[in-house]
């Protein structure tokens, strides 16, 4: 009788030993041609969800838009309050339209 048997319940399963040191193999790749089936393509009329497409800035759109000539036009920050110390041509300068740097187009188109 072994040891783990004749130490009763404590011992744990009643499995021979060779039992707990078994490991699961992985196929072996040199093995054969692998069994790889492909996915149908997706058709319009499959009841699988589409691939939803991202949304545009919100505040994007409201704060840029384009001019005929390619360029994307914005307004200045910091004419709305706060401005009393200012003098009346930076207030008036602030007024105006600026356009978007390089940074900004490449986020915006």
């Amino acid at each position: 009788m072994s040891l783990l048997r004749s130490l009763g319940p404590l011992a744990g399963p009643s499995r021979p030993t060779h039992a707990l040191l078994s490991f699961t193999t992985m196929p072996n790749a040199l093995a054969g041609p692998s069994r790889v089936t492909r996915l149908p393509a997706a058709s319009p009329f499959s009841s699988s969800a589409p691939v939803e497409k991202l949304k545009s800035h919100s505040g994007t759109k409201k704060r840029f838009s384009p001019t005929a000539s390619g360029l994307w036009k914005r307004g200045q920050a910091g004419k709305q309050h706060l401005n009393t110390g200012f003098s009346a041509s930076r207030i008036n300068r602030l007024g105006k339209i600026a356009y978007a740097t390089k940074t900004q187009v490449s986020e915006v188109g």
